[in-house]
């Protein structure tokens, strides 16, 4: 058997090279990474992150600091590891999306930390946030946290709060969803300190208005609408929301009470 020539053996050590690179897996990108976190992938995310994704640094950055704070166990080097990527990243990259994620992470771990919860210093964060970018979503996410840290909060809350200030300084919203929860927030906290029936009832139905996708959330609103407005006297207010809940919630448990509650105010009116 005669050997091939030399230059035979040499193209097929070249087409094989090629073949091999191409069915080399591809590098991998940040986006699988945060990805990996989505589906709660947490170990595989970090080993993704360090392991020279191609893709932003600063979303790697970010990216890294989630996966070691759902690292298990929690601990506290974990803690601290994660707050200092997310502090070096918004003194790294002021103004980036990246760096007002990071603020706003940063603000919630110092507000949660199993270990050293410290919300008056949260407060501040959150504060800082909302005045460097009260137009993102992360600004107006951060004011929904320091509004309920300040209702609610035992450690920083104004048992005085004015309502009336607070609301006003929510008008900067423009994200639905931080408007619906705001206006969720103040109806809430309204009515837990027997403040003005009339206030709480305008915030219920501005959250109403602006869109209720959970139907046990929605069912719980308009049940309070329709007390609210049958206690402010705006009979037709109430009818019409309570004949909404009982064209939209047949079998709720609350069903017989709301019919009831609409046969009454016919009652009232004829």
């Amino acid at each position: 058997m005669t050997n091939p020539p030399r230059h035979r053996l040499l193209v097929c050590a070249f087409l094989l090279s090629l073949t091999t690179h191409a069915f080399a897996a591809p590098q991998p990108t940040v986006e699988e990474g945060w990805q990996a976190i989505q589906n709660l992938m947490f170990a595989e995310a970090l080993s993704l992150f360090r392991n020279n994704l191609t893709g932003d640094s600063r979303s790697i950055e970010l990216g890294t600091a989630v996966a070691i704070l759902h690292r298990q166990p929690t601990t506290r080097s974990n803690i601290a590891e994660a707050l200092a990527i997310l502090e070096q990243l918004t003194s790294d990259a002021p103004g980036s999306p990246e760096a007002q994620e990071a603020a706003y992470l940063k603000a919630r771990l110092v507000q949660l930390n199993p270990f050293e919860p410290d919300p008056e210093r949260a407060l501040q964060l959150y504060r800082q946030l909302i005045h460097d970018a009260p137009d993102t979503l992360f600004g107006q996410l951060a004011f929904l946290k320091w509004a309920g840290l300040t209702l609610y909060s035992p450690a920083v809350a104004d048992a005085d709060v004015p309502f009336e200030a607070l609301e006003a300084e929510g008008a900067f919203l423009t994200d639905p969803d931080c408007r619906r929860s705001f206006h969720l927030l103040l109806a809430e906290a309204a009515q837990r300190r027997h403040h003005d029936d009339a206030f709480a009832l305008r915030h219920y139905l501005s959250a109403h208005q602006e869109g209720l996708a959970k139907p046990d959330l929605r069912a719980n609103v308009l049940t309070r609408i329709i007390v609210l407005a049958q206690r402010e006297d705006r009979l037709d207010l109430a009818r019409t929301h309570a004949a909404t809940f009982v064209a939209t919630f047949p079998r709720d448990i609350r069903i017989t009470q709301i019919k009831e509650l609409l046969a009454d105010i016919d009652a009232l009116e004829k």
